[in-house]
């Protein structure tokens, strides 16, 4: 095990409102353990203007719950999936994002920056001979 991988994050997968029976939108929450997490600040410069952006990688070890999420949608108990949109809290939350006034998944998102983001790119490194591991990024 990658020495570097000493994070828990909270990850919540959106079942999609098309993907589910009864056309809303559905949050699952999965704890996971061993992970690796960084925040980075940027700072850049257009002409006149400062601009700050916080940037995220997370890499999750190979797990054998993992599933793509055509499969997932279908039997989300259990497994996790990655997709963009999904959202990413460093450390264990125990919040559940249902949509009613003060858990919709914005405002849980805000409640726990700057150790939160929204996946933004997902890379699936598990065919590597070693250190095989999902990369999400934000």
């Amino acid at each position: 095990m990658n020495q570097n991988y000493i994070h828990t994050i909270t990850l919540y997968n959106r079942i999609q409102a098309s993907d589910s029976e009864d056309r809303k939108e559905h949050w699952k929450r999965i704890v996971l353990h061993n992970c690796f997490w960084k925040a980075q600040v940027n700072t850049g410069f257009n002409d006149t203007q400062a601009s700050v952006q916080n940037t995220y990688a997370v890499r999750i070890p190979k797990d054998d719950r993992y599933l793509p999420y055509a499969e997932y949608k279908n039997s989300p108990e259990e497994h996790f999936t990655v997709s963009q949109g999904d959202i990413v809290i460093c450390g264990e939350c125990t919040e559940e994002i249902t949509g009613e006034s003060g858990k919709t998944a914005a405002q849980v998102l805000n409640r726990y920056k700057p150790s939160a983001f929204k996946v933004t790119a997902f890379s699936d490194n598990t065919s590597f001979p070693l250190a095989k591991h999902y990369r999400l990024g934000g």
